[in-house]
């Protein structure tokens, strides 16, 4: 019986190994940054781009994923606060990746946009909210989507909106979950 006692043991060890997967809300968090139940307050982004009210939006979905998916509990401006966010939007583009041809009947006819790319680059910094010093900074973080334009031109600026939103929510997103994985 030496073949099942080594069967069994195989089949021990192989069901105690695991798949390798870990949740990262019950896993041991090693940055200094994560501890449940302290203070972070959000400053408000800064807009570098010509888009009015883009900080807005990026400002709203950091909070909204900060208050539903973060050990920290949120302050508001002007309170002290253990930890600070603070965020740059960088550039904002907003270009045609796809075209309909004009109608070759009409001479001033044109083509005009089929689809669109929205892209966003930000960068993010946490301050230790006792000293003012950066514990991390991430640079450079960009995000695009696209839509498809709709020829009844007045839908057009609300699909932007949605795509605008879109993109604040994957940023916010993207954001906190490297700061919770502690990857500097």
């Amino acid at each position: 019986m030496p073949s099942a006692t080594s069967f069994l043991l195989s089949f021990s060890l192989l069901l105690s190994s695991g798949c390798g997967y870990h949740r990262l809300d019950r896993q041991q968090r090693a940055a200094a940054w994560a501890k449940t139940g302290e203070t972070i307050r959000l400053a408000r982004f800064r807009n570098l781009t010509p888009r009015l009210g883009l900080e807005d939006r990026f400002t709203k979905a950091l909070e909204n994923r900060v208050v539903a998916a973060s050990p920290w509990r949120l302050v508001a401006q002007g309170e002290p606060s253990r930890w600070v966010l603070q965020g740059t939007l960088e550039e904002y583009k907003s270009r045609p990746i796809g075209l309909t041809l004009g109608n070759s009947n009409v001479k001033a006819s044109a083509g005009s946009a089929s689809r669109v790319e929205v892209v966003v680059v930000a960068s993010v910094q946490l301050l230790d909210g006792q000293t003012g010093s950066v514990v991390l900074s991430r640079r450079g973080l960009t995000f695009s989507n696209q839509y498809r334009v709709d020829q009844n031109f007045a839908s057009f600026d609300s699909r932007e909106l949605q795509v605008i939103e879109s993109l604040a929510d994957d940023f916010a997103e993207s954001f906190l979950t490297q700061l919770l994985e502690g990857t500097d």
